[in-house]
């Protein structure tokens, strides 16, 4: 079986071939926009090809041959055009199976623009003749890598969640379930929403650094509509400043206040909590 994996480079990407490297698994291709990259994939033993969503000729040279596709796109405005392209090419390459990092609650109808890109996204592949596994996963724990200079600096962070319970999770995480779901057929055909342990919020984070710290660090929730005109005014767009604002608005009515067994279920270990993320991953850069 030979795999392809896309966003290789990315936050889950690389948490993906540093699994199958340690797991010696040599049949895989990892497509990256990069060539400065190219050198550190190959030192996993993993094949580097250089190629762009939009590349339909590298895209299909990329997929000849390759049964699975693990389908990562960066949250970005033309996500879904990339996955269509992808997914395209996969269908003419004759690839049997994508295990597909999609996002929470995906839905055609769902509160963010990337929520519906995902749903839409899905829907094309449930039609196509491909098999599919569709992992959803919660608010990222790395997402606090964003506040980890002002938290240095300041002692606060700041997100537009409000006090919103959610069960957040290590993208460590989602990369071991993406690895099992490419290597058996055991979650053919399913959809599962991946989630941390516990249901926590920005208020909770606060405080697990704090005692972990031994500093005050305080979470100071902002409004989702101040967080829109401070990415739109940073550079970052209309469609990554709506992102945020919808997902706070989404995440503040309870909206990923949940957690799921599928971690556990999939990888057979136990997800990783906050705690355990902020001692090995961030009081190491605060």
């Amino acid at each position: 079986m030979s795999i392809l994996l896309t966003g290789a480079t990315g936050t889950i990407g690389t948490e993906v071939l540093s699994i199958f490297a340690k797991k010696g698994v040599t049949n895989l291709k990892a497509l990256i926009r990069n060539e400065d990259k190219a050198s550190s994939v190959a030192e996993l033993g993993i094949e580097p090809v250089i190629s762009t969503f939009e590349n339909r000729a590298s895209l299909d040279a990329a997929l000849s041959e390759v049964d699975t596709m693990i389908l990562i796109t960066s949250a970005n405005p033309h996500a879904e055009e990339q996955a269509s392209n992808a997914i395209d090419a996969a269908n003419a390459a004759g690839t049997q199976k994508i295990v597909r990092i999609s996002a929470i609650k995906a839905n055609p109808n769902g509160p963010t623009n990337n929520t519906r890109a995902h749903g839409r996204t899905e829907k094309i592949i449930a039609e196509s003749s491909m098999s599919y596994v569709f992992l959803r996963p919660n608010l990222f724990m790395q997402n606090m890598f964003m506040a980890a200079d002002h938290i240095g600096k300041q002692g606060q962070f700041s997100f537009a969640m409000g006090d919103g319970n959610m069960g957040m999770i290590d993208a460590r995480d989602i990369a071991a379930c993406a690895v099992e779901c490419a290597l058996s057929d055991q979650w053919d055909g399913q959809t599962l929403e991946l989630t941390g342990p516990e249901a926590i919020s920005y208020i909770d984070a606060a405080h697990t650094l704090s005692e972990l710290s031994g500093k005050t660090i305080d979470y100071v929730p902002m409004t989702p509509s101040d967080m829109y005109a401070i990415i739109e005014s940073a550079g970052w767009g209309e469609w990554m400043a709506a992102l945020a604002r919808d997902y706070g608005t989404a995440y503040v009515s309870g909206w990923g206040d949940f957690t799921t067994e599928n971690v556990e279920k999939i990888t057979g270990i136990r997800p990783r909590s906050f705690k355990t993320f902020a001692e090995e991953k961030l009081l190491t850069i605060l």
